[in-house]
């Protein structure tokens, strides 16, 4: 049907259009209702996701709540962070601690003299011996193929012993290249030990220090005299410094013939020297004693007043290995004796239990950090709080849509919405219900000050009630939210309960299988008590595949073993040190069986999963020496067993209750039995609680759920009854248009009738016109 089509009737007269217009329209009245009912159930989704969105922030509250380590929080102050900062692993006591910081732990760092050219192949060969701590010397071979600087600097670092080599530039404009090794970690114990043999070149000196040749700063053309070290020069100080002697008094002087005198300076110190002979030493002195054993000598020949030159000294050691030292206690006006704590590295763990303490800088004389710790009880009272605001909003929300004004007639549009009040029934029921199985008093919110008012809404009625049970009762106000259980073994520990779980009492746990490690276990090999065991560089190498990964290229340290134990601890103090196979907590064991024995590599971790594997591919491998290169991996056991006669499944140490079970359905326990301590039949039992905060979230994830929750299923029928009346529209409007096409056409047909029979009729009343006419013409004549 054309659009805005307006018919006016030619032959009828009529308003086509008005009267078929006000036919639709009156035929069109169910029509109308269906889109008034299509309005109200638009607006009653999008109604409904503004409840869901308000139920959804509940959830995000309830889930805060429902998690143990939230209760955990732990308030720290500290008092100067500049000198430490302090971390909580979990919960933690209230108290107040001052501390000084005494002396940081340092890496021991050495550096060789210097040397003209880090790529020249000037050095000897031979081999280099490092050790750090109580390690071995392990030793790193020289040769023509690597004996420049840098060479030597990769030899140490492809070594793995523990430090870290580089070569650093001093500035100096001869000899600036020096050789630096520092220890990997810090403390007194991380020492570095070295032995250096090195021939047919220049050798590497690491343990004395030395004295560079005098540098010309500035001499006149005049001068013609030479400073050079004497020859009983040792250097004897322990610090890197530069002396700086000047010529004094004016004008061209002579050696053996004037008396000189030449000032100096190392920056800290100064005095001065007289010179009267050449060729001759003389000690620069301080206070009238020797001064780290300079010694120089002068040439005959002239100096002139203001010529100024340098002699450089050379300290191996630049930084000592410390521990670290911090004094606990103390600070306070009365007498006492702090307690003094020391560390190999500037991280304190547990000193003050549940604290990790990083040490920054050493405090000032007679000054004091203070520690301040407790829980954060605000924090947990603040989230309590934001749970109910959020609880309330939802139920004001709903509460509105089932408001009725009497006056205006109007309502909310889910006014007596029978899905919505199930949901709200049960949100209400989930927040104010007792938590069964919980001991002692705190097993409701009223019990903790907060109650339901008149209108179904949550109020903290007594802050002074939650405050003291966050304060002084964390432990039952912690339960109250999440799920907990009670275990009569120490043995079975509860790690978590699933939605699907049921909460009951007294579950029986009956284990048959305790969980174990895996191990590597290699072939017997002679006892090195009784034959001496030597790695060198052709058998001193292993590499581990440690659940897939991959270790470096472990090097054990090339010596002589006398004992199993020994070499285990050589092996085991390796991987220790690996960075990509340390995190996995393997132990190594020496296995004695008299004469002979083997070497055990068990892992870090139970269960079925875990792997060790030998890479039979090494170079200069110890594998065997080491009876690896054959030995049998054995993979350890899952625990087994039932809970609550229902079965599990287990993972490790971790036995988990089986989907589809009636009560155990997601029920997580730690078992930690061994194969010698399980108990024919039940090994104890576990009850299963599950707190407000779970059961909100149970209820909420009912509601909310994006396929099948409560909100969804009920938006989803609208929808569809939205969708079915789009369709009824649609179709009841075809037809109308078609109605209207028929009443156009009827009327289009009416009027074409009409207006033939108009043109019948006028053609009629023109003949008859015309018969009259000719009758009165006749009869006009026949009168005359």
């Amino acid at each position: 049907m054309p659009a805005a089509q307006s018919i006016e009737g030619l032959s009828s007269g009529l308003d086509i259009t008005s009267i078929v217009d006000t036919i639709i329209q009156y035929e069109r009245r169910p029509v109308t209702i269906l889109e008034q009912e299509r309005a109200f159930k638009t607006q009653q989704v999008s109604a409904y996701k503004a409840v869901l969105a308000k139920f959804l922030s509940v959830k995000s509250n309830a889930l805060l709540l429902k998690r143990e380590s939230y209760f955990n929080k732990a308030q720290i102050d500290v008092s100067d962070t500049t000198v430490l900062t302090a971390s909580a692993k979990g919960g933690i006591s209230s108290g107040m601690y001052s501390l000084q910081v005494l002396e940081l732990a340092h890496n021991h760092q050495i550096a060789s003299q210097g040397f003209d050219d880090a790529t020249a192949a000037t050095f000897g060969t031979g081999e280099i011996k490092l050790a750090v701590g109580n390690d071995s010397l392990t030793t790193i071979e020289i040769s023509s193929g690597n004996n420049t600087l840098i060479g030597i600097k990769d030899a140490i670092n492809n070594a793995k012993v523990g430090v870290s080599a580089s070569i650093i530039n001093d500035g100096s404009s001869s000899n600036p290249y020096r050789l630096l090794i520092t220890a990997d970690k810090t403390g007194a114990v991380n020492d570095i030990s070295f032995e250096v043999n090195l021939t047919g070149g220049d050798t590497i000196e690491l343990g004395s220090g030395s004295f560079d040749y005098p540098e010309i700063v500035s001499f006149s053309d005049a001068a013609t005299s030479t400073v050079s070290l004497g020859s009983t020069a040792a250097f004897s100080g322990n610090e890197n410094k530069i002396y700086t002697f000047t010529v004094a008094g004016t004008g061209t002087q002579t050696v053996g013939t004037d008396v000189i005198t030449l000032n100096w300076t190392d920056g800290t110190n100064s005095g001065s020297i007289v010179i009267n002979q050449a060729d001759t030493e003389y000690e620069v002195l301080l206070d009238g004693s020797a001064y780290d054993g300079l010694k120089l000598s002068f040439s005959a020949g002239d100096l002139v007043a203001g010529d100024t030159f340098q002699v450089a000294t050379f300290a191996p050691l630049l930084q000592e290995a410390t521990d670290a030292r911090v004094s606990v206690g103390g600070g306070g006006s009365g007498s006492g004796s702090p307690i003094i704590v020391t560390s190999e590295s500037n991280s304190l763990n547990e000193v003050i239990p549940g604290l990790d303490i990083d040490i920054k800088n050493t405090t000032a004389a007679g000054e004091y950090v203070t520690i301040k710790t407790g829980m954060d009880t605000k924090a947990i009272k603040s989230q309590i709080s934001g749970f109910i605001e959020s609880y309330n909003g939802v139920m004001d929300f709903i509460d509105d849509q089932f408001t009725y004004n009497k006056d205006t007639k109007e309502s909310g549009v889910l006014f007596a919405d029978y899905p919505l009040q199930i949901m709200q029934s049960s949100l209400r029921f989930a927040a104010t219900s007792i938590v069964s199985g919980l001991s002692g008093e705190i097993n409701s919110l009223s019990a903790i000050g907060i109650r339901s008012d008149a209108y179904g809404n949550l109020k903290i009625s007594d802050a002074s009630k939650l405050t003291d049970a966050i304060a002084n009762n964390l432990d039952s106000v912690t339960k109250l939210f999440t799920n907990s259980g009670e275990s009569s073994s120490s043995f079975i520990e509860f790690l978590s309960a699933a939605a699907e779980t049921k909460a009951g009492a007294n579950y029986m746990v009956d284990i048959t299988q305790a969980a174990t490690k895996g191990y590597f276990q290699g072939t017997a090999i002679t006892d090195p008590s009784d034959s001496t065991l030597t790695l060198d560089s052709s058998n001193s190498a292993i590499k581990l595949k440690i659940d897939g990964l991959l270790s470096d290229e472990i090097l054990l340290s090339e010596r002589d073993y006398t004992s199993g134990e020994d070499l285990a601890n050589e092996i085991q103090t390796r991987i220790d040190s690996d960075e990509k196979i340390a995190i996995k907590g393997l132990t190594v064991e020496w296995v004695d069986q008299g004469a002979t024995g083997y070497l055990k590599i068990t892992s870090g971790i139970y269960g079925s999963s875990p792997t060790i594997e030998i890479v039979a591919s090494q170079a200069n491998s110890a594998y065997a020496a080491l009876g690896l290169a054959s030995g049998t991996f054995t993979a350890g056991k899952d625990v087994e067993g039932t809970i609550n006669g229902e079965s599990a499944t287990g993972n490790g140490q971790i036995l988990i209750g089986n989907e589809g079970n009636t009560n155990t359905d997601g029920l997580k326990l730690k078992i930690t039995y061994t194969e010698g301590d399980t108990l024919t039949g039940t090994e104890g039992t576990i009850s299963v609680i599950k707190g407000l905060a779970t059961k909100m979230d149970e209820a909420l994830e009912n509601i909310t759920k994006t396929i099948d929750g409560s909100i969804a299923r009920r938006t989803t029928a609208l929808e569809n009854q939205i969708k079915y009346m789009d369709e009824r529209i649609a179709d009841f409007d075809s037809r109308l248009a078609s109605r209207r096409e028929d009443l156009y056409r009827e009327f289009l047909t009416m009027e074409s009738a009409l207006s033939q029979y108009q043109a019948e009729g006028s053609y009629l009343q023109s003949q008859l016109q015309n018969l009259a006419a000719n009758f009165n013409t006749i009869y006009n004549n026949g009168n005359n």
